[in-house]
């Protein structure tokens, strides 16, 4: 009995760290087709065997949007290695996670005036 409640508690942890990261990659996805955005992905594969060995998101916007980003980095803040930098009212937040599918980093760029315009780079290792 104890095993089974065991289970179920890291089962329930891991999907909450899981559905935690997927909410900046969830904003990406949605605002990916908004008019206002612009997406690239790009997907880097090993020439000998076409494994993938990195795969690159990058949403630029402006408005709204970048309000939305920054609330889906500062309510991940916990789930990684987590920094936040203001230089000239442009602000960088990084955030790096790892799990036992592989690496990634978010990073989001932004005018720390009125929110005008923000770039959300996501980078995907696996393993």
């Amino acid at each position: 009995m104890r095993k089974r409640i065991y289970i179920a508690l890291c089962l329930l942890c891991f999907s909450a760290w899981l559905r935690a990261q997927n909410s900046i990659d969830e904003v990406v996805d949605n605002f990916s087709t908004v008019g206002s955005s612009t997406y690239t992905s790009a997907i880097e594969r090993d020439p000998q065997t076409r494994k993938v060995v990195r795969v690159v998101k990058t949403l630029e916007t402006r408005g709204q949007v970048v309000s939305d980003l920054i609330r889906a980095f500062q309510k991940e803040r916990e789930t990684g290695t987590f920094s936040r930098k203001e230089e000239n009212e442009e602000v960088t937040m990084i955030l790096a996670t790892e799990n036992e599918g592989g690496n990634r980093v978010y990073m989001l760029q932004y005018s720390g005036r009125g929110y005008h315009r923000g770039k959300a780079t996501i980078i995907i290792k696996p393993k």
